[in-house]
């Protein structure tokens, strides 16, 4: 029998361990639409965390960002690659160390991890050809935490997601429509929960959300849509896993409204694969 959605709601919410932000993470992503807040605000924030630092100035002198032994301080790094960039990679070294150390039968976490980056890399690049003033820095946050409902599920609600994984591998179906078929709800609305308890920009609410169903998102549609895309293009060539066996299509009308043929498809692959080899740095906080 299905569970009452707003009650696993309130169960979920009343989990003590639930995950939260890091300090420095949460109060950047709280000031970040300020017109007050400075660079040296921000560095501030950031230096007050040495392990922090240290990860997002490796993340940036990497050759994803193409500023290789450039960048030494994060006041530079804000001067040279923007505040909200900056800001994106303080949520993408926080996301990251969430689930350090924790295991699960139920989901492989470092292949989950490996998908979530790989959707992050290509909903940026789809995000690039939808422009309609979507940032690709955003839409690689999008991509990085579209899945994280399953997280929650996994780590927290264990009891409940395992007919579910079993429903999945017994009907061999996607592991959302059985999370629908034996809980009433899925991992959508638990990570639109989670953003929502988090305090993160509507719009990777909305992509978290409607990841799977772009055309139905009301605002912010164009950063569904670029993850929406971002994360079938990631199961098509194979990176990581993000719980599913089989790889859906990607909805109709998206690639009708956005004017998406084969071509673009094909090119978008190949460049993610080229973008994958330059992201060794972020496998390696998967690892590490």
């Amino acid at each position: 029998m299905a569970i009452d959605s707003a009650g696993a709601r309130k169960k979920i919410e009343a989990i003590t361990d639930l995950p939260t932000l890091p300090t420095v993470a949460s109060k950047i992503v709280e000031i970040a639409n300020s017109p007050k807040t400075s660079a040296t605000d921000v560095g501030g924030l950031i230096n007050q965390d040495q392990a922090l630092t240290g990860k997002v100035l490796k993340l940036v002198i990497s050759s994803f960002y193409g500023f290789p032994h450039q960048i030494k301080t994060i006041n530079h790094a804000i001067v040279i690659l923007g505040f909200n960039k900056v800001k994106n990679i303080v949520l993408t070294a926080s996301v990251f160390e969430l689930t350090k150390g924790q295991d699960s039968k139920r989901l492989d976490i470092r292949k989950f991890w490996e998908h979530s980056l790989g959707c992050a890399i290509a909903s940026q690049i789809v995000a690039k050809h939808l422009g309609r003033g979507l940032q690709p820095d955003d839409a690689f946050v999008g991509g990085r935490l579209h899945d994280f409902g399953k997280v929650i599920f996994d780590q927290f609600l264990p009891e409940e997601y395992a007919p579910v994984i079993e429903y999945r591998n017994v009907n061999n179906t996607l592991l959302r429509k059985a999370e629908k078929e034996v809980l009433g709800f899925d991992h959508t609305q638990v990570g639109t929960w989670l953003a929502e308890k988090w305090k993160l920009p509507g719009g990777l609410v909305t992509a978290i959300r409607y990841h799977h169903l772009p055309q139905s998102a009301r605002e912010e549609r164009e950063m569904a849509a670029a993850v929406h895309i971002g994360d079938i293009l990631t199961r098509a060539i194979g990176v990581g896993n993000g719980g599913d066996f089989s790889i859906p299509a990607i909805t109709e009308p998206v690639l009708k409204q956005y004017k998406m043929d084969f071509e673009f498809l094909q090119n978008s692959i190949t460049t993610l694969a080229e973008e994958l080899r330059k992201a060794s740095v972020f496998f390696e906080l998967i690892e590490n």
